[in-house]
């Protein structure tokens, strides 16, 4: 006997074939003196479908966001991803933070330097309590701290310094501010695409951290912050990364030291580069983006 799925490429797996249960892709069937007959448990070859990941209940009411009512959709586009449909957010203008400190303290009823403020004490206490190695347990039911770090290592006694450029601590949102994101949110379709590379969200030189600017020279570097721009598999190969010219003309390679998949820190330009460029990513598959905001050098 063969065993055989409906996806397989046969000439005898065609549409309205009546042996065919079709929708279920985890039904094995197989080919006997009878024709096509599905495995049943306990037959050898069978193989049971997956259970369906349970969908998180949302308990929490719309009414109860106080949400204003002019707010827009939330809109997405639908990638194609190594043959797989993904829906990826259509991301509208980000707000600048002296809007965003403004509503805060207008909601808050404070001052904007108070709100800067506490928002100054609550991420030097972060750090304080990430050095250490202390989490921080749910605030509020709102979101909780938890330091990390990682790396990979020839031996198990590492250079202290090699496991200190993999520090990193996360703020992690609590299962309930999900959920209040989630309540009734009204989506909106915004277009389709295909094979999706890596996604740039905001460039900044470094050590300055200066927005849209490349570090050049040895001690300079460019830290990019986005998503898909590796697997999230330990193994997983990282991508390339150069400057394009706007002007035109040929590219400068610049060299990834540290990759996750949000996160790029690119080594410095070749000294003496100079004048506006285009940063341009491509993954290890081979899809590529650029990034539409001109750098400059820092």
């Amino acid at each position: 006997m063969i065993p055989i799925r409906y996806d397989m490429n046969d000439p005898r797996v065609v549409y309205g074939n009546p042996n065919l249960r079709w929708g279920n892709p985890s039904v094995l069937l197989t080919e006997g003196d009878e024709g096509w007959q599905e495995l049943t448990p306990g037959t050898p070859g069978y193989q049971a479908p997956p259970s369906p990941k349970p969908r998180r209940h949302i308990t929490i009411s719309l009414a109860s966001l106080n949400l204003p009512t002019n707010m827009q959709p939330f809109r997405y586009l639908i990638y194609l991803i190594k043959g797989i449909f993904t829906a990826k957010p259509a991301l509208r203008p980000a707000m600048s933070q002296g809007d965003y400190l403004d509503a805060l303290a207008t909601r808050a009823a404070l001052t904007r330097p108070q709100v800067e403020g506490l928002i100054n004490a609550q991420a030097a206490l972060h750090v304080e309590l990430a050095r250490q190695g202390i989490p921080v347990e749910f605030v509020m039911r709102r979101f909780r701290v938890q330091p990390s770090c990682g790396g990979r290592y020839p031996g198990p006694d590492p250079d202290n310094g090699d496991v200190c450029s993999t520090l990193s601590y996360s703020v992690i949102i609590h299962a309930d501010e999900i959920d209040k994101m989630r309540a009734d949110c009204p989506l909106e379709k915004a277009g389709e695409a295909g094979e999706l590379g890596p996604v740039v969200e905001s460039i900044r030189s470094r050590p300055a951290h200066v927005l849209n600017k490349y570090g050049v020279g040895t001690t300079g570097g460019t830290e990019v912050n986005g998503r898909d721009f590796r697997n999230r598999e330990a193994d997983a190969e990282w991508p390339t990364a150069e400057l394009v010219p706007v002007a035109g003309g040929a590219s400068t390679p610049l060299a990834v030291l540290d990759c996750t998949a949000t996160r790029l820190l690119l080594g410095g330009a070749a000294a003496g580069t100079t004048g506006a460029h285009l940063l341009k990513l491509t993954d290890a598959d081979g899809h590529f983006s650029t990034y539409d905001q001109e750098l400059t050098p820092a």
